[in-house]
């Protein structure tokens, strides 16, 4: 994408050659904010900035790198793989590295969960989840199900159907409403009112709804609110009772954070 943009520029001192001209930033409003930092290089938990000066990597959520930067296991094999093979799309093909890692994945999962989809971000898994769980009612010829239960103080992404299904009042799309397609937005089940409150409107609106999605027991963007295993299990359990698909936005809580 391509954009009309009031970038940041970078003297020579922060490293040289390069100016924030033609960059738009995400979240941020170019005009107004200040430069943003310029980073050089990364080993372990530091990063450099171009200039020498050194900080601890302690962002806890946009796009973490669990294991540190530049992890010598990590890139030894990263390096080897790029100089073999560095993509291969799967329309018709695939390749033992991804089925070696999907079958990983499957023998460490819970329960009968059995297959693995690779995407490329956490906004894009949501929206794989969501449009899997249109699709399973559709094949099974129910077409009205369309809709999806989210939960207030919830964020699962910053695409369309993500935005969708994010706090509509407090979060940070509140700007889109008129653009973004309506759900139904529920409390998480925490005490015997809310979860009576969901047990109905999954039984009045079980026909249109696809699935119920939830983050397990952190809503982080929200504001980093907890909830208890039970609360997890009573909208399983409500699931359950009524034939509703619940999808579990982990990605939070799992291996990256997300964008």
């Amino acid at each position: 994408m391509i954009c009309s943009n009031d970038g940041h520029s970078y003297s020579e001192e922060d490293g040289g050659g390069v100016d924030g001209a033609n960059i738009w930033l995400p979240y941020t409003q170019m005009k107004a904010e200040p430069r943003p930092l310029l980073a050089d290089a990364t080993r372990g938990a530091r990063i450099r900035l171009a200039g020498g000066r050194e900080l601890i990597g302690g962002v806890g959520s946009w796009w973490t790198a669990c294991h540190g930067y530049n992890h010598p296991h990590i890139l030894a094999a990263m390096c080897t793989q790029m100089e073999r093979m560095p993509h291969i799309m799967f329309g018709g093909i695939t390749h033992e590295p991804a089925l070696r890692l999907a079958k990983r994945i499957a023998a460490i999962s819970p329960g009968d969960l059995t297959r693995v989809f690779f995407v490329d971000s956490g906004s894009v898994a949501v929206e794989v989840a969501l449009k899997m769980a249109v699709q399973y009612w559709l094949n099974k010829g129910e077409t009205g199900r369309t809709k999806f239960v989210h939960f207030r103080h919830g964020y699962h992404g910053d695409t369309t159907a993500c935005m969708a299904i994010c706090d509509p009042d407090e979060g940070m799309h509140s700007h889109f409403g008129n653009y973004l397609p309506k759900n139904f937005l529920a409390d998480l089940p925490r005490d015997k009112e809310t979860q009576t409150a969901l047990d109905d409107l999954l039984r009045r609106e079980r026909d249109r709804i696809a699935a119920v999605i939830i983050e397990p027991i952190v809503q982080g963007a929200g504001g980093m609110k907890f909830h208890d295993a039970a609360t997890l299990r009573s909208v399983r359990d409500l699931c359950t009772k009524h034939d509703i698909i619940m999808i579990a936005d982990e990605i939070f809580t799992g291996v990256s954070g997300k964008g």
